[in-house]
């Protein structure tokens, strides 16, 4: 029996990106799935796995500040899980390669993942990792679509 809620958010053309909860009755944690894929911008010999991890820390970074300077803050800034995920060992130039990056975030409140109340704040975290880490990058491109 599925009890969860899942909301797709069509504002970017080069990102996959849905939010939702596990279970839409109680919902203690939200989750926010952004989705590419990249492709190295040039191919020069670069150590791909150093900048993955750089990548990695931005994401938690800006989001562990955007929940320290928010006035009101839904979630629980301890309790935060991200998990960026690109295979270090298949990146190379001309070759696109799936990104995936999860966010989970436990609420203070069970407020119900579609609530106009929930939105601003997730929409604003959305904005801030594309804008900030994926769309900054030096070495990436990122598409909606494999080819």
């Amino acid at each position: 029996m599925k009890k969860g809620k899942e909301l797709k958010v069509n504002c970017f053309k080069n990102y996959n990106v849905v939010y939702g909860s596990v279970n839409n009755k109680n919902p203690k944690a939200l989750y926010i799935n952004i989705s590419a894929w990249a492709e190295p911008k040039n191919d020069s010999d670069i150590n791909y796995n150093r900048i993955i991890r750089d990548m990695d820390k931005k994401i938690r970074q800006a989001i562990y500040n955007h929940l320290d300077a928010s006035v009101i803050n839904q979630f629980v800034k301890e309790r935060t899980i991200i998990d960026f995920d690109i295979k270090e060992s298949g990146v190379r130039f001309g070759k696109r390669s799936f990104t995936n990056c999860e966010i989970t975030l436990y609420m203070k409140n069970e407020i119900p993942v579609n609530s106009e109340i929930l939105r601003p704040d997730v929409d604003e975290i959305i904005q801030l990792i594309i804008e900030s880490v994926f769309q900054e990058s030096k070495y990436f491109k990122f598409y909606r679509k494999k080819n």
